[in-house]
């Protein structure tokens, strides 16, 4: 059988019996589709072999791949070896003794300075008119590109929630009296997020008063732009625009927003399993890389401090 007749099978299982994300999905797919270049015409599942794939992978490391790039790519190619050994369409799993590729230190996350996050927001709410505390229905009505971005950040800093996720946050799944907000995830887990400060609530209820007025195209969605959809590469560019706007020296990403909401939860003692459901993690390994960023906090705290030296003080 044909690698891309076997590929188009596979993705199509993949979209419907796993739990994996429309994004994951099409990295393994492009996975494959570069292994289907690197093979050239001959692209027959009966070629398939251990030698060839190192070959491969090699060529990609001369490419410049970063080790987590490659490792990626082993497992989109793991998974569809295995998945071709299951379905009978080879006979043992090229991959199976394939080394691994080391896996290098996780870098810590990077977090908002507090000052630039002052300027930042002081900057996105000269935009919209802002009374004893309250976000203007006038004011979104006036700047509703401006209030779109400034919420979707405030969203993001409170919450902890994903650039996608904001992007992609459902009328339906917003419950102001509750104060809540019902997020799809990674690998389309559904978890819930809450409102917890009264700003955000009462921002929130205005935008999409003002939003009711407008002839959106996509009227199930609460964030949209003139066309289609606000995806998450728009918002990117507009935190982006923001940033250059408050003329910060060092630019906040949204997932420094979202590291930054998960420092601090961290930091005020909020347990670290409570953390890992409101990121919508998986695994606790992947929230427990906070501790981290905390211990250097507690570091600067003890240093400050000077305990050991104020011992000695006569």
């Amino acid at each position: 059988m044909p690698i891309a007749e076997a590929k188009s099978h596979y993705l199509d299982w993949l979209e419907s019996s796993r739990d994996l994300s429309a994004h994951t999905v099409r990295a393994y797919g492009a996975d494959i589709d570069e292994f289907e270049r690197f093979l050239g015409e001959d692209r027959d599942l009966g070629q398939l072999n251990k030698d060839l794939l190192e070959s491969f992978l090699q060529k990609q490391r001369k490419k410049g791949l970063s080790a987590a790039s490659l490792r990626r790519r082993v497992a989109g190619l793991r998974s569809f070896s295995k998945w071709l050994v299951a379905r009978g369409l080879i006979e043992s799993d090229p991959l199976a003794d394939l080394e691994s590729i080391p896996v290098r230190a996780r870098k810590l996350p990077r977090t908002a300075r507090a000052q630039d996050l002052y300027r930042l927001l002081q900057s996105l709410r000269k935009g919209v008119d802002v009374h004893d505390g309250k976000v203007a229905v006038a004011g979104i009505a006036e700047r509703p590109h401006q209030a779109t971005t400034l919420l979707a950040v405030a969203l993001m800093l409170t919450t902890g929630m994903r650039v996608s996720e904001t992007a992609g946050i459902e009328l339906a799944n917003v419950n102001l009296s509750e104060r809540t907000v019902r997020l799809v995830g990674k690998g389309s887990r559904e978890r819930q997020v809450f409102l917890t400060d009264p700003w955000i609530t009462q921002f929130v209820g205005a935008y999409i008063e003002v939003r009711g007025r407008l002839d959106v195209r996509h009227p199930g969605l609460l964030f949209n732009s003139k066309l289609r959809p606000l995806s998450a590469e728009a918002l990117r560019a507009r935190l982006a625009q923001a940033c250059e706007q408050a003329s910060l020296t060092r630019r906040i990403t949204p997932h420094m927003l979202r590291h930054t909401a998960a420092t601090q939860l961290l930091d005020a003692g909020v347990d670290i399993r409570f953390i890992q459901r409101l990121l919508g993690h998986s695994s606790l390994s992947t929230t427990e890389i906070y501790t981290h960023v905390s211990d250097d906090s507690l570091k600067c705290a003890v240093t400050s401090a000077g305990v050991l030296g104020s011992l000695f003080v006569p």
